[in-house]
């Protein structure tokens, strides 16, 4: 080269690290991005090895590729002049980044996003170039902010080697030695097994280095647990990395991809500390049990205490017996109270004292199956046996049955109406039977209904000992039957309705209907679970079974014994055609529907793309919740705000069971539907009551959509 070329090239190169002009950072509120090269200008045909240079503010994180739990890795858009190209982003290893029970990947202080940009070999020296990107990044502390920023950067054109730019020098000397290489002298293999893929380390004869504090990064979400602990052990050639797999476990990956870092180095195999590695995956006894990572963002349900748990349980238990699920069997019973209210006191009070006790026993029962499923692993909560068809279908039946002999088909002595309320005049043997069974036939009918107060006091016993989850469920128990047993102990209080007369048969045909009421939401219930064909043969069924129930009414007196037998034919008949069958698939509603299919990873999407979150834990088998879509979630001004705030609307659907809903519930403190949880812009999640209105739901809505980072 003559001397005055060097002597251009060399201005050309100075110029450009002393002046702004190439490449103007750009500052937002939490960070400095700017595009920069390691030279200070170009050679035609030779690549240019730029970056995008984020300088993060202390506490503040961007994220990996592969982001974690939760987060989006950066991006580049890049517009370049006529025969550039732009590779993708050689990324360096990222660091753990511990939030809560999540773990994130990404870079705190500088993050480089290194990329090789081609250039055509026609450039001419002496004309300068302009790159020009845009950048988009996420930026997170207590809150996370996306940020993006419009970047140049303008190189002039030499005709020879150009220098490298000083003022980043280190940086690209850091983010080179952090780039992933190969572990070419190491075999690595990987198989699953257990829940866990194990990566077997095995080094060359001779070589004794240690992978100290080695951790592996999978190059793409849902493939390894990322906040579970990696266990490294010692083999008999090498070592053993056991990684928890994500749950549920992808089957069908074939290839274990990701970078392996050890914070002790690799010795003379790697100079830096992360490799990059891509085994084939074995599958041997891989577990499939789904257990769920903990939500994104989490609301723990307050601390009540267990006074004011047991408090709350008393109330929800006397709010049930105003749930339309529960009032007809009781009213029922209130008729049979107004019937003995001028007989015997003692026997009337007895009645109470054994309703009471079928209500605690079926309350014990209930509490003691959910105690014991849990402990064998079981995700279960309040309501648990309605998401069983079989159940629905078989208490669907009695309803039928128990409407029937209430509007006079047939006549069943004590064996089916007494159970709701044995409104039977001139019975004294078996009261105190029936009264038990009224107890325990309203107890089991409660179970769709979550009543306020009760969501908290039933979701406080998730963390507490057995004993002390019965003392909240006898406290509902105790609850539920204080009306009943209170008439019982006070039968002038019966005074205020009118005397025993011919109204109580029209009362009882009229109390037929709430019943077949019931009968329909069952029926809606198992439409839900097993789709049109389950509805069909349920109905055939039913309509076999009230023939038959219509056979025994017509022949019970002149001829008893083939009206028994035509019942149970008929009975066994209709109960084998409406069996359920298969559970029928359900469609997860999708992003373009009005409502979204929950997820916790949706959730965290939606809410780093900054929008307002309205979670609906429902089940088609809570009355409540029934009631709360049309009196207050799908009101016509409550759709409207929701269109006007772009609140994403996702429905957690229980009808059958779902560990992973089971497993959200929990983590807002809760084991039973409805559960309504809002999330606005930005800040906590807000826990809204069991019972809705449509003021309480705008309200929440409304609520301030600013939060302050800590």
């Amino acid at each position: 080269m003559r001397p005055c070329s060097y002597l251009v090239v060399s201005f050309c190169a100075l110029l450009a690290a002393a002046s702004p002009l190439f490449a103007a950072p750009v500052n937002t509120e939490h960070v400095e991005a700017e595009i920069i090269s390691r030279y200070a200008a170009v050679e035609p045909g030779k690549p240019i090895e730029a970056a995008l240079r984020l300088k993060i503010i202390d506490k503040w994180h961007t994220y990996w590729k592969n982001p974690g739990d939760s987060g989006l890795p950066t991006k580049i858009s890049w517009s370049l002049p006529p025969g550039f190209s732009a590779s993708a982003i050689d990324w360096p290893h990222p660091k753990r980044l511990p939030l809560g029970p999540l773990m994130n990947f990404g870079f705190e202080g500088e993050a480089m996003h290194m990329v090789s940009l081609q250039t055509p070999a026609q450039l001419k020296p002496g004309q300068s170039i302009t790159l020009n990107a845009k950048a988009e990044w996420l930026v997170c502390h207590d809150v996370c902010i996306p940020e993006s920023a419009a970047l140049s950067l303008t190189l002039p054109v030499v005709s020879a080697a150009p220098l490298v730019d000083r003022r980043f020098e280190k940086s690209f000397a850091d983010a080179r030695a952090a780039v992933p290489g190969a572990l070419l002298s190491w075999k690595v293999t990987a198989r699953a097994e257990n829940s866990n893929a194990i990566l077997t380390l095995t080094p060359p004869p001779g070589d004794k280095t240690t992978p100290a504090g080695l951790f592996f990064y999978a190059t793409t979400s849902d493939i390894i647990s990322n906040a579970a602990k990696q266990v490294l052990n010692k083999t008999a050639d090498g070592w053993a990395l056991s990684v928890p797999l994500a749950e549920p476990i992808n089957t069908a990956l074939a290839t274990f991809d990701g970078v392996l870092v050890s914070e002790g180095g690799w010795g003379t195999a790697h100079a830096g500390r992360a490799v990059a590695i891509a085994a084939p995956l074995a599958f041997s006894a891989v577990a499939t049990k789904a257990t769920p990572a903990p939500m994104a963002a989490r609301a723990p349900a307050a601390d009540l205490g267990l006074a004011l748990a047991v408090l709350f349980a008393f109330v929800g238990g006397l709010i049930l017996n105003l749930m339309p699920c529960v009032f007809p069997v009781l009213g029922i019973k209130v008729m049979s109270f107004v019937e003995h209210a001028g007989g015997e006191q003692k026997r009337l009070r007895q009645q109470g004292v054994a309703f009471l006790g079928g209500v605690l026993v079926s309350f014990w029962v209930l509490a003691g199956l959910l105690l014991v499923l849990r402990a064998a692993g079981e995700s279960i909560g309040w309501g648990f046996q309605l998401q069983s068809p079989v159940f629905v279908t078989l208490l669907a039946m009695l309803f039928l049955l128990m409407a029937l002999n209430l509007s006079g088909v047939f006549e069943f002595g004590l064996r089916l109406q007494s159970a709701a309320g044995n409104v039977q005049s001139g019975v004294a043997k078996g009261v105190l039977r029936d009264a038990f069974l009224s107890g325990v036939l309203a107890t089991v009918i409660a179970t769709p209904c979550t009543a306020p107060f009760m969501g908290a006091s039933l979701g406080y016993t998730l963390a507490q000992p057995a004993y002390v989850s019965m003392l909240v469920f006898t406290a509902v128990a105790l609850g539920m039957a204080a009306p009943i047993l209170a008439l019982s102990m006070f039968p002038a209080w019966l005074r205020h309705l009118p005397r025993p007369g011919a109204w109580m048969d029209s009362m009882k045909q009229f109390m037929a209907f709430p019943l077949y009421a019931t009968v329909a939401w069952l029926v809606w219930v198992v439409g839900s679970q097993q789709g049109n064909d389950g509805v069909g043969f349920l109905l055939m069924g039913m309509v076999v079974i009230a023939l038959g129930a219509w056979f025994y009414g017509r022949w019970q007196m002149p001829a008893p014994t083939r009206a028994v037998a035509f019942a149970l034919a008929f009975l066994l008949v209709g109960g084998v055609i409406a069996w359920p069958g298969a559970p029928a698939e359900r469609v997860a509603a999708t992003g373009t529907e009005a409502w979204i299919a929950f997820s916790k990873e949706k959730v965290a999407e939606l809410r780093l793309q900054g929008r307002p979150v309205f979670i609906d834990f429902t089940a088609t088998w809570c009355i409540t919740c029934q009631v709360n879509k049309r009196v207050a979630i799908n009101q016509p001004e409550v759709v409207k705000r929701f269109a006007e705030l772009k609140v994403a609307r996702l429905k957690a659907d229980w009808t059958v069971q779902d560990p992973l809903i089971t497993a959200a519930l929990a983590e807002f403190g809760r084991n039973g539907v409805p559960l309504y949880v809002y999330y606005p812009v930005a800040g906590e999640a807000i826990l809204l009551p069991e019972v809705l209105t449509s003021g309480i739901l705008l309200a929440a809505l409304d609520t301030p959509r600013v939060a302050t980072a800590k």
